[in-house]
């Protein structure tokens, strides 16, 4: 029933950010023609590059025990989001086959809280199981098992069961005063 709700809310969230297109919180989407499948995709492995400095990431995919894949492809130096807070990035999702179901490129970045998106995003940026929080100037790669997504639900674009792929660069979080970048 939660998963129902978040998903809900997620939705609406899409849906309102369609009818205000110039507005600096608009939450953008940009939907492309859905590709079913009838199983569950496969998750990619990830090949660990070589040694990176700081800046430029952690270099290495992480597993945590729940299936999410992690790789801090930039770490950032700003501040960390905490989960009652309101986060801004861009984003793009993709299925395991490549396929991309959403991106903000182009059309401004996205801005919610952790109780209006996935699991896997609420971990992946907010932190928690094991992963530490994004820092403001990150961007990060997430491997989205279906538990930690839509699961048997599935949504336009995204079949069910599916393991999704997104890279994220949070650029601010918002706190009483406003957004800090």
């Amino acid at each position: 029933m939660n998963r129902i709700i978040c998903l809900a809310l997620f939705l609406i969230l899409f849906t309102l950010a369609g009818c205000e297109s110039n507005s600096t919180s608009d939450v953008a989407t940009n939907k492309a023609t859905p590709t079913p499948t009838a199983a569950s995709t496969p998750q990619p492995t990830a090949s660990p590059s070589a040694a990176a400095s700081p800046e430029s990431g952690s270099g290495a995919m992480k597993t945590t025990p729940s299936g999410l894949q992690y790789q801090d492809l930039v770490v950032g130096t700003g501040p960390r989001p905490l989960l009652g807070q309101k986060v801004r990035v861009f984003y793009t999702g993709q299925l395991t086959n490549g396929t991309v179901f959403e991106s903000t490129k182009g059309k401004g970045p996205v801005e919610f809280s952790f109780k209006e998106v996935i699991k896997g995003w609420t971990i992946g940026i907010g932190g928690g199981n094991g992963v530490e929080p994004m820092r403001v100037g990150g961007k990060r790669k997430l491997i989205i098992p279906p538990e930690l997504g839509y699961g048997s639900m599935g949504q336009v674009g995204i079949p069910a069961n599916s393991t999704l792929i997104f890279e994220i660069e949070l650029i601010g979080v918002k706190n009483t005063s406003g957004f800090k970048f």
